[in-house]
């Protein structure tokens, strides 16, 4: 099976001025296959957004300089493409879904205008944008659709902002779905029902979904492989469970401990010893 995201020996390094150049991300590789699901797991700083950002290049270069060997979704070279080529591929074959809905979202425009518009650019042979819009707001669980389309973000709560930006994202019908730490400013039981919605639209759509997150609490259910990030490498990849269950690279195992677990007498959440892993 050819994948459909090839990545190899990716490396993306920032200048500023005069400085030497900040290399976040030193030559990471991999694949990702039609449908597949892939949790890429690490700390702040460690890469993992630059990363998602590189794949539809929108990284200003400069200040970033994106380098790979291959970086290809579907067989076309991302790195050979033209802006015109580009605007093509964004949103149409690759979609995001941000971490923070509330400056994602154009607080001067409703629903029905940022949906449509979405519509509009990526899928023009759509007759009824409105119908299509309200199909999607349904989809996604948002309730009394119909009042919500005539809303601004500000009158939405967190959780329903999230669910606007996935319709969003979905309804131009992407074959990939990046989804860059979309729980973080979201309560506990919204991130749930949050992470239950990727999951089950994933599987409903056929599409592939790379989620991008800190939390291994979230992942279980959600990722079918997993990419552990560290200082601008993958230190390890596996299977889910695999890497839940029998973690091997120090890192990982040191992620894993700081996870909090009910019932745990713990005096103080473990931290991770940098030093030591350098050693």
């Amino acid at each position: 099976m050819t994948p459909l995201l090839r990545l190899r020996d990716l490396k993306i390094e920032f200048r500023r001025h005069d400085e030497p150049p900040t290399e976040a991300v030193k030559g990471i590789s991999l694949d990702l296959n039609e449908g597949e699901s892939l949790a890429v797991v690490g700390e702040s700083g460690s890469g993992k957004s630059a990363t998602a950002l590189a794949l539809a290049r929108l990284l200003p270069e400069p200040p970033a300089r994106i380098t790979a060997e291959e970086l290809s979704l579907a067989g076309h070279d991302i790195l050979k493409m033209d802006e015109r080529a580009l605007r093509k591929v964004r949103g149409r074959e690759i979609a995001y879904i941000f971490q923070e809905p509330t400056t994602s979202l154009n607080p001067v425009l409703t629903v029905r205008t940022q949906i449509g518009e979405a519509l509009r650019l990526h899928r023009p042979d759509v007759a009824d944008r409105d119908a299509e819009t309200l199909e999607w707001l349904r989809l996604v669980g948002i309730t009394e659709p119909e009042k919500r389309l005539r809303a601004y973000p500000h009158e939405l709560s967190g959780g329903m902002q999230q669910r606007v930006m996935i319709a969003m994202a979905l309804c131009c019908r992407p074959r990939l779905l990046i989804a860059d730490e979309p729980t973080t400013a979201l309560d506990v039981t919204i991130q749930k029902q949050i992470m239950d919605l990727l999951a089950e639209l994933r599987r409903r759509l056929g599409m592939s979904l790379i989620l991008i997150t800190h939390n291994f609490g979230i992942i279980r259910d959600v990722a079918d492989r997993v990419a552990v990030m560290y200082r601008g490498r993958i230190v390890e990849t596996g299977p889910v469970g695999e890497i839940l269950t029998r973690p091997r690279h120090p890192y990982t195992q040191a992620l894993l401990e700081c996870v909090p677990r009910m019932g745990a007498r713990q005096a103080r959440l473990r931290t991770i010893d940098h030093a030591a892993l350098e050693a």
